[in-house]
């Protein structure tokens, strides 16, 4: 009965030490799974920041798209009003037959419709950059969207 006793006893004890190694690989686990969630969490929080400076940079491009369209309309209407083309010139030429300070006016209204032009066209080309840009931050984030519901990981 004493070695019966003794080797319940040793049983128990060996079976003692292999919950005791159990518990700690779970516990290791445990840690390393808290890590891995605490490792997500960060690339979730960078993510969303992302999202948010690209939705804060898409209503800045909206803003500046509205400055620069509102200000071609300004300039356009402009034009309409100082269009003198060279034709214009030589008609009033013929009808004023005044000297040079009238004509030096108009040459002087010439160049700063043709200013006015050149400016337009730089609006212009700045705006087709603008929504370029705006929509490749689209598709970024679109992007950035589909790759969050796929399960693919940010970097």
């Amino acid at each position: 009965m004493f070695f019966q006793e003794l080797l319940s006893r040793t049983s128990l004890e060996t079976q003692k030490l292999d919950l005791m190694a159990e518990v700690s690989d779970l516990k290791i686990k445990l840690v390393g799974m808290e890590k891995e969630q605490s490792e997500y969490e960060e690339k979730q929080n960078k993510a969303e920041s992302v999202v948010n400076l690209i939705s804060e940079l898409q209503d800045q491009m909206c803003r500046l798209q509205l400055e620069i369209n509102s200000k071609i309309q300004e300039r356009k209407s402009q034009d309409r009003k100082l269009e003198l083309t060279a034709n214009d010139l030589q008609a009033i030429e013929l009808i004023c037959h005044q000297p040079a300070g009238l004509l030096q006016e108009l040459k002087h209204l010439k160049i700063k419709v043709e200013e006015l032009e050149n400016e337009r066209t730089q609006y212009e080309w700045k705006l087709k950059a603008t929504k370029s840009v705006s929509q490749m931050q689209t598709k970024t984030a679109v992007g950035g969207k589909m790759q969050s519901c796929f399960g693919v990981p940010h970097e």
